[in-house]
């Protein structure tokens, strides 16, 4: 027998299984809360994470942005005060450092850069910066130092190899660089530049070694068959043919390449200066007044160009060339050889005696400019052991001294000689000239002073050593 269960019962049963299943949902909804404010929570966090390396990122930029600009409108102290120096930052340094640079703040722009390369030594940008910097300065050595670094990271790169050339010139490393300029046209045998350079650097060594000369033009010509309308190449030519006194080749040269190029001011140079050693003084005018219309007023184009009047009779034009190189240079014999003859031939005669005065005064040194050179001289000759050479510097001096002791010294000279003759010949007559009062040391009453020895007495007392050593060496007094 199925008893039924009471409606109490289904009730309860009823009221427990809605109780758990209000209870399973109540526990899903929390999970569901939970996992949500989780979900938001990390995202919060990404979110923070982001804004730690975004915000100073968009920052950086913005500060980027904004030393760009001020760079862009010369504003160039903003960068300079903004950005903190050698701060590391990859960005903004470099900024700082051309900043500094644009202000001629160099040596500030250097430890920039410096602190840059430090954390990149291969870096192009950073290498030509400071190679640029230490130019800037004139320190050659640390440029060409960079260069070379460059040239090792692109051996085939010519711009670098130039520049690296270039900064051994400004050193004056003429070797180094003749030896760079021969490894360039090794693998490029046709570069009118590296022949160029080459010539440069053997021009260098001339004053060494005259024969380089020699070199200096071969290069000069193998650069110019390569390039006949290199400027600079053609008026070394030139000028290598005027010292030569090959006026008309010089003529022939400069005049071919004015017909693509009249306003090189060195081409021109050597161009008038020929006219002018050829006596063509109105072409050598012509040129040299377009020449200063050009804004060339150096000395030597003024020279010349009064010279170039003075020889086309036109004395006005000369003095004023001339004038004006005297400004330049006052002390030149030929300049003011050639303003005394225009001044005095023009209207201005008493200036052209005044220049004349002026370079005889030049020319012809006082006597007591004369004694110290000559007495230099003698030095050197007394030096060098050349002793009749000596002697006759020291007669020169006393031809305008007329100092007695200048016999005292020849007569030293003579015993170092081992001359004893003259030396005692000459001690005599250096003795002959001092009067009685100075041939002892009296003191201010007239009483010898113990112990003294006068030059008068020593030269006494070296004849009498030289006589004693030559009676016991040859036995005669």
């Amino acid at each position: 027998m199925i008893k039924k269960k009471s409606n109490l019962h289904v009730k309860v049963n009823e009221l427990t299984s809605n109780a758990k299943a209000d209870g399973s949902k109540s526990v899903e909804k929390m999970l569901k809360q939970s996992g949500n404010q989780q979900r938001k929570g990390l995202e919060i966090k990404k979110f923070i994470v982001f804004l730690l390396f975004a915000l100073p990122c968009a920052l950086c930029a913005q500060t980027e942005a904004d030393m760009l600009k001020a760079i862009a409108e010369y504003n160039y102290e903003l960068p300079i005060k903004q950005i903190p120096p050698v701060c590391g930052d990859s960005v903004l340094t470099p900024l700082r450092a051309q900043a500094l640079k644009a202000m001629n703040r160099y040596s500030d722009s250097l430890k920039e850069w410096n602190s840059l390369l430090k954390a990149d030594s291969t870096d192009v940008e950073i290498l030509m910066e400071l190679a640029d910097c230490y130019k800037q300065i004139h320190r050659g050595i640390e440029a060409s130092q960079c260069y070379a670094r460059l040239l090792a990271l692109s051996p085939e790169n010519d711009f670098f190899r130039m520049q690296y050339i270039r900064s051994l010139l400004m050193t004056e490393n003429y070797p180094q660089a003749r030896d760079a300029c021969h490894e360039w046209l090794e693998k490029d045998t046709i570069s009118p530049l590296g022949y160029k350079y080459l010539a440069q650097a053997y021009e260098g060594m001339v004053p060494e070694d005259p024969q380089m000369l020699m070199n200096v033009f071969t290069a000069y010509n193998m650069a110019y068959r390569r390039d006949s309308l290199d400027g600079q190449v053609v008026a070394s030519i030139a000028a290598i043919f005027n010292n030569n006194e090959q006026f008309a080749e010089t003529v022939d040269l400069t005049e071919r390449y004015r017909l693509s190029d009249t306003t090189n001011i060195d081409v021109n140079r050597q161009n008038a200066k020929a006219y002018c050693m050829l006596k063509d003084y109105k072409k050598a005018v012509n040129r040299y007044e377009a020449l200063k219309q050009m804004g060339d007023r150096s000395f030597t184009t003024l020279y010349y160009a009064g010279m170039s009047h003075f020889g086309d009779n036109w004395v006005y034009g000369a003095r004023d060339n001339l004038l004006e190189a005297h400004k330049k240079n006052p002390v030149d014999i030929n300049v003011l050889y050639y303003l005394a003859k225009a001044s005095a031939r023009s209207s201005w005669k008493k200036e052209g005696v005044e220049y004349m005065e002026k370079a005889l005064e030049i020319l012809v040194p006082t006597d007591s400019v004369l004694v110290r050179m000559y007495d230099g001289l003698a030095e050197c000759y007394e030096l060098n052991q050349e002793t009749d050479k000596q002697v006759k510097t020291l007669q020169k001096i006393y031809q305008i001294t007329k100092d007695p002791f200048i016999f005292y010294k020849i007569a030293h000279a003579y015993e170092l000689n081992w001359d004893t003759a003259n030396a005692i010949y000459f001690y005599e007559k250096y003795m002959s000239f001092v009067p009685e009062h100075k041939r002892i040391a009296l003191d201010e009453e007239g009483k010898p002073i113990e112990g003294a020895v006068t030059r008068y007495q020593h030269a006494a007392q070296r004849i009498e050593r030289l006589r004693e050593e030559d009676f016991f060496k040859n036995g005669r007094k």
